[in-house]
């Protein structure tokens, strides 16, 4: 059985969630979810067709299309490989080698500093 998976929620979206329960409060959605959804949708006078999936495939592209890197967005979507991942959402990161060419040009002009993890300044001090 899926228990769900953390996913990071961005604090204005926390608070308008946070707001919809107190004024509407919480129940469990056992069948209809869909209907539910367009319900929800129509009420918000949204005409767009925005579909839970939809949704899903925005947020993913909106990570990865800003540098989130594929390994944590495959753990938020629930993809066992990250492969799956990066073969769905590749033609959302078409600027990543112009990314790392300036982050390193930036690093070794020094007009950026590089902070790295304890573990990988032992393996480096250990090489």
């Amino acid at each position: 059985m899926d228990e769900g998976r953390a996913v990071p929620l961005p604090a204005y979206i926390a608070d308008k969630v946070k707001e919809h329960i107190r004024v509407y409060g919480a129940f469990r959605v056992e069948e209809g979810p869909n209907r539910l959804w367009r319900a929800a949708r129509k009420a918000a006078g949204i005409v767009r067709k925005i579909t839970p999936h939809w949704l899903r495939h925005f947020f993913a592209s909106a990570g990865l299309s800003k540098g989130v890197p594929v390994s944590d967005m495959a753990e938020w979507l629930g993809h066992r490989d990250p492969r799956i991942t990066l073969e769905t959402f590749a033609h959302v990161m078409p600027d990543a080698p112009e990314r790392l060419r300036n982050l390193m040009d930036s690093l070794f002009t020094r007009q950026a500093e590089l902070t790295l993890l304890l573990e990988f300044d032992a393996l480096v001090t250990a090489a």
